[in-house]
């Protein structure tokens, strides 16, 4: 029973930290780390969106494992578009900062402040991705308690594979220098000029594969 527990501890961990590296989570927190020069606030707004994350998989994920409640495939669409809308505001909210004449401020945000915007956009992810993920628990998980280990390890893993993305992500920006600086701002707008690229065509992809499953004719 402890080896089996183990197993699905460690299972989880490795796709959890898989999970972080996802396509469409780096393009949202690419978003927002193009305006942080400190890898080490990144690495916290990384670790905001991870928890952000986890609190969604939790609140979705307990009652299927627990219950054997099913997350309705209904919304999985509007969820999915959610997503793919939030990375293109974000992607638009750091090009229109970086042609703002002004320059940036330069004292720190508070925790609070700096843990709220990447908290709820891991939530949504957290919730966009949580239908398919819970569906897998119960198909392959041998117990309730073997699912609940899975679950909490998949979320650590993906808060901790977040942090390392997002300090990875700043140094480049740390390296190039202050914010008003050509180089640095080029540099943030070709990260949020790609979040927006990759926001359409995460939502035209995902209308794409729903008209596939579901063809009108």
């Amino acid at each position: 029973m402890i080896s089996l527990s183990l197993s699905h501890l460690v299972l989880g961990l490795i796709l959890g930290l898989r999970h972080a590296f996802e396509a469409d989570h780096i393009a949202a927190v690419a978003a927002i780390v193009a305006r942080e020069r400190n890898p080490l606030r990144s690495s916290f707004i990384g670790g905001f969106w991870g928890v952000g994350h986890l609190t969604s998989l939790l609140l979705v994920g307990l009652p299927v494992v627990g219950f054997g409640l099913r997350f309705p495939h209904e919304l999985d669409l509007p969820l999915e578009l959610g997503v793919a809308a939030m990375i293109i505001f974000l992607g638009v909210g750091g090009l229109a900062r970086s042609a703002s004449s002004a320059p940036s401020h330069a004292h720190p945000h508070p925790v609070r402040s700096l843990a709220r915007r990447p908290f709820w956009v891991g939530a949504a992810h957290g919730l966009a991705g949580s239908g398919a993920l819970t569906l897998v628990i119960l198909a392959t998980m041998p117990s309730r308690a073997a699912g609940l280990v899975y679950l909490g390890s998949f979320g650590v893993g993906s808060v901790a594979g977040m942090m390392v993305a997002s300090t990875t992500l700043s140094i480049p920006l740390a390296i190039w220098g202050p914010d008003g600086t050509g180089g640095a701002r080029t540099l943030s707008r070709a990260v949020s000029l790609a979040s927006v690229v990759f926001g359409i065509y995460y939502g035209v992809s995902t209308i794409a594969a729903a008209m596939a499953r579901h063809p009108l004719s």
